[in-house]
């Protein structure tokens, strides 16, 4: 539960590092004129491909609207990127699965301090990853998907700039409008009096339910881990089964700290960026509700096939 813990909080940093340095090149252009001078940087290599995708998509599949071509977008990249979160499910089934025989571990281990118990207990330990098939790599398979997620972000930020312009994708043909809001346009454009009412107010109002959606998805992905954890200890008497520590008890806080913190940095994000990120990140958050919701109907029949191979 620890080690899950933890490789939740890096990835939690690491995908606020993303979106801060993502956001730093946010108005530059998709593909500039002159192809030799053409390289911008790392994102790039998301970038490029996720603008044709769109172009493709808003040009030729969903007749000009932008609003749109961003959900079938995000659609696609999300299912895409399915197998990277069933890999990631099924290390946390396994995780679960290990839990019982880790909390003996600890317990036999528990006060000794000694140099030879702790490499004793570090070996046992290992030959538990082994066992059921934990390693290092599976932690860091959630981190694949967010350079494919910061390219589109990076995507949104920049065709506003390739309207109305002789580039390699011209996005001048997209009609922004979407219920009222023109995801082309930001709020901060208020200060200047050139967005209306309806512009700003639908921006607000895009931006706190991203923030609601992305709280709701994480409450329930917690219930349900708590629900499998307590389903996994269920066979396990209560007087056996492992207290929660106060350095555990400290992570948990430290999590929801976390868990609202990153709603709340959505929130500013879409807040100052253009409505097309908040379509995007409200489509992704429904997107991935619906995914975990998926994966833990799903997680019984696995969890009963890891058990077999053990």
């Amino acid at each position: 539960m620890k080690k899950q813990t933890r490789k939740y909080v890096v990835m939690a940093l690491v995908l606020a590092l993303l979106l801060f340095l993502g956001s730093c090149t946010g108005n530059r252009e998709i593909i500039p004129p002159n192809p030799i001078n053409g390289w911008h940087g790392f994102w790039d290599i998301f970038v490029y491909p996720m603008a044709g995708l769109m172009y493709v998509i808003g040009k030729f599949i969903v007749g000009s609207s932008y609003g749109v071509t961003i959900i079938i977008s995000t659609l696609i990249v999300r299912t895409l990127a399915w197998p990277i979160y069933a890999k990631t499910n099924d290390m946390s089934l396994k995780m679960q699965l290990m839990g019982p025989d880790q909390a003996k571990l600890e317990a036999k281990y528990a006060g000794k301090t000694d140099q030879e118990s702790m490499q004793r207990k570090q070996m046992e330990l290992m030959q538990l990853y082994k066992k059921h098939g934990v390693g290092f790599g599976g932690c860091l398979l959630p981190l694949v998907q967010m350079p494919i997620f910061i390219g589109f972000y990076q995507t949104l930020q920049r065709i506003p700039a390739t309207r109305n312009s002789e580039y390699a994708l011209d996005f001048s043909f997209l009609n922004g409008n979407f219920l009222g809001i023109d995801l082309f346009q930001g709020r901060l454009d208020i200060d200047q009096n050139i967005i209306s009412q309806t512009q700003n107010w639908g921006i607000i109002i895009l931006a706190a339910i991203v923030g609601i959606t992305q709280i709701f998805s994480q409450i329930l992905m917690q219930r349900r881990q708590k629900k499998a954890k307590e389903g996994t200890q269920s066979t396990v008497p209560a007087y056996r089964q492992p207290q929660a520590t106060d350095t555990q008890k400290q992570t948990e806080s430290m999590m929801k700290f976390m868990m609202y913190g990153m709603s709340i940095m959505m929130v500013v994000f879409v807040y100052r960026s253009t409505a097309a990120l908040g379509l995007y990140w409200l489509v992704g958050n429904l997107y991935t509700t619906l995914q975990g919701y998926i994966g833990h109907k799903r997680s019984q029949s696995r969890m009963a096939k890891l058990k077999d191979k053990l």
